[in-house]
């Protein structure tokens, strides 16, 4: 994961959710029903304050949709509870698995002074690109995440618009 030292937190986050948009390709989902789900994914790479991009990711998670009631939510309306449980009822556990992967990188180090270019964060990278692995699923080029600088906001980068990266969006 050497590779992907140079990159922000923003740009491994673009990188993870690529990924994830193969996987729902791997399984044919049809794209349509996860816009909503990506594009909540996506803000994370241009919303101001990341925490609350975590705060209301959190309720989008599956075990949380499937386990909890509506009256457990504060940002989620009932008609978006109704879509995510029957989207993720209808869903593998590897995209279920995946969706928290993406979640647990996004968060991980959120209150923390990022050193040694976020290992942890490295660590969710790696255990995505080997769920990939495991289902067959293709890897992807970093090349287009390289100009999203680790340098940039200590570490968290500069905002950017990652739906533009989208396969599906």
């Amino acid at each position: 994961m050497e590779y992907l030292e140079t990159i922000s937190i923003r740009g491994r986050m673009a990188y993870v959710i690529c990924l994830f948009e193969r996987v729902l390709i791997h399984y044919n989902y049809d794209k349509q029903d996860w816009v909503k789900v990506l594009e909540k994914l996506w803000e994370y790479t241009y919303v101001e304050y990341l925490d609350d991009w975590m705060y209301e990711f959190a309720e989008y998670l599956p075990d949380n949709i499937l386990e909890d009631s509506l009256d457990d939510f504060e940002f989620i309306t009932s008609e978006e509870y109704k879509y995510l449980y029957k989207l993720y009822s209808e869903s593998c556990i590897e995209v279920r698995r995946f969706i928290k992967l993406i979640f647990e990188l996004g968060s991980i180090d959120l209150y923390s002074r990022l050193v040694d270019n976020s290992p942890n964060t490295l660590k969710k990278i790696e255990e995505a690109v080997e769920l990939l692995k495991a289902n067959g699923i293709d890897n992807i080029s970093i090349e287009p995440f390289r100009q999203y600088s680790f340098k940039e906001r200590n570490g968290w980068g500069e905002k950017f618009d990652g739906r533009s990266l989208s396969i599906i969006l």
